[in-house]
C-alpha cells in the first residue's frame, strides 16, 4: 500500500513538472492575502468566472489593509455578479479583524486561519500550505475525485465516514516538503486530466494502478449519498416609479442575497400572473386607497442557484405623488441605481 500511494505522489508532482500548463494568476503566489482572497472568491465558483474578479479586486484592494477600510456598499457592489453573498460579508469580517486584531499581518499558523470567518479546513489548508509551505492537504471536488478513482474508493464522500477516509488518505499521500506545490497540482489534475466528465483516462499517468479506471467505474465514483434537491422560487418584482423615482430596499432576511438591495418583492408559491399579483394582501396593504398604473409588459428571467430556481417577474408601475413607502425603502434615481449593489438576477434585468 505505501508503494501505491507513492506512485500516486509522485506521478502527481512529475505531472505537474513536465505537463502541467493550467495558467491562473495567483498560481505560485505567496502573498497569504492574494491567495486567500482566491480561494474565498473561487469557493463555489469556476476559475474562468473568478479570474476577472480576483484581478478587480487586487486593483481596488492591494492590501488587505485596503479592503478592511472599505465601505460594506462598494465591496458588494465590487463582488456583484459572484453570487454567494455570504463570502463577501465574511470576507470582510475577516479582513477586518487581520487589520485590527492582528494588526495588517495575515496569521501564519492553520489554526489561526482557520479561525478567521468564512475560512474553512480546504481554505485554510490551501493559504497555509501555498504561503507558508505547512504540511496540510487541500480536500475539494477535484482531490476528492482524484482520490476516489485512484484507490477505489466508494464511500460516499459527503458522509462522516467518508470525510474522515478522504481526509486521512489526503495527508498520507502529500508531499510532505512540498505541499503547497503537491496541493496545487492536484487540484490542477483533477482539473484537466481527472475531470468529472469525459477523464483523459488514456494518457493519465496514473491509469496503470487506477482502480476505477481498470475495473470501468470511472463514472461511478466519486460517491454522494444525498441528492441535491431544488427548489423552485417566484418573485415577482414591483418596479414602482414615484415622479421619476423608484423604490429599493436593502434584503436583510436571512436569505439568499442577504445585504443587496432589491424592489418591491412579492413572493408567490407558483408562477402568478399580473392580476394575482396585484390583488395580493400585500399590495393592497401598500398601495391602500392610491391609484396605480402599469407602465410595461412584464419580463421574465430565471436564475439558477445550486439549491434553488429563481424564477422572476418584472413589472413597472406608476404611482402617484402622494404615495409612500414603509420605512426600509430607499427612493433613487435610475442614474443612483449603479451606486448599489443588487443580486444578478436584477442586474440582468437592468441591463435588458
Amino acid at each position: 500500500m505505501t508503494d501505491t500511494r507513492n506512485f500516486f505522489t509522485d506521478c502527481i508532482m512529475t505531472w505537474d513538472r513536465v505537463k502541467n500548463s493550467r495558467a491562473m494568476p495567483w498560481k505560485g503566489e505567496k502573498d497569504p492575502y492574494r491567495i486567500w482572497l482566491s480561494e474565498i472568491i473561487l469557493q463555489q465558483t469556476r476559475v474562468e468566472q473568478g479570474w476577472p474578479y480576483y484581478e478587480r479586486f487586487i486593483a481596488a484592494y492591494p492590501t488587505v489593509t485596503h479592503l478592511a477600510a472599505a465601505t460594506d456598499e462598494e465591496v458588494f457592489r465590487l463582488w456583484q455578479g459572484l453570487g454567494y453573498y455570504a463570502r463577501c460579508k465574511n470576507m470582510l469580517a475577516a479582513a477586518r479583524t487581520i487589520a485590527g486584531t492582528h494588526k495588517g499581518r495575515f496569521p501564519q499558523t492553520y489554526e489561526g486561519i482557520a479561525a478567521l470567518k468564512g475560512v474553512g479546513a480546504y481554505t485554510a489548508a490551501a493559504i497555509a500550505s501555498f504561503a507558508f509551505n505547512l504540511p496540510h492537504a487541500v480536500l475539494d471536488g477535484n482531490v476528492y475525485r482524484v482520490l476516489a478513482r485512484y484507490f477505489g474508493i466508494d464511500t460516499p464522500t459527503d458522509t462522516t465516514a467518508g470525510k474522515k477516509l478522504f481526509t486521512q488518505l489526503a495527508g498520507e499521500v502529500l508531499h510532505l516538503r512540498q505541499p503547497g506545490i503537491y496541493n496545487q497540482a492536484i487540484m490542477d489534475f483533477g482539473a484537466v486530466v481527472c475531470k468529472p466528465q469525459q477523464p483523459l483516462c488514456q494518457g493519465c499517468p496514473l491509469a496503470a494502478r487506477c482502480q476505477a479506471f481498470q475495473q470501468g467505474l470511472t463514472d461511478l465514483v466519486p460517491v454522494k449519498s444525498k441528492k441535491l434537491v431544488i427548489r423552485k422560487r417566484y418573485f415577482n418584482y414591483l418596479l414602482l416609479r414615484k415622479k421619476g423615482l423608484l423604490f429599493i430596499r436593502k434584503r436583510t432576511e436571512k436569505d439568499i442575497w442577504e445585504n443587496l438591495h432589491e424592489f418591491v418583492l412579492i413572493e408567490t408559491p407558483a408562477p402568478a400572473a399580473d392580476e394575482i399579483v396585484l390583488q395580493s394582501p400585500l399590495f393592497q396593504r401598500l398601495m391602500g386607497r392610491h391609484a396605480y398604473k402599469i407602465t410595461a409588459p412584464a419580463v421574465e428571467i430565471k436564475q439558477q442557484l445550486t439549491h434553488q430556481t429563481i424564477h422572476a417577474r418584472f413589472l413597472q408601475l406608476s404611482v402617484p405623488a402622494a404615495f409612500n413607502m414603509p420605512e426600509g425603502y430607499l427612493q433613487v434615481t435610475e442614474e443612483q441605481l449603479k451606486n448599489y449593489a443588487f443580486p444578478k438576477i436584477i442586474v440582468d434585468y437592468l441591463q435588458r
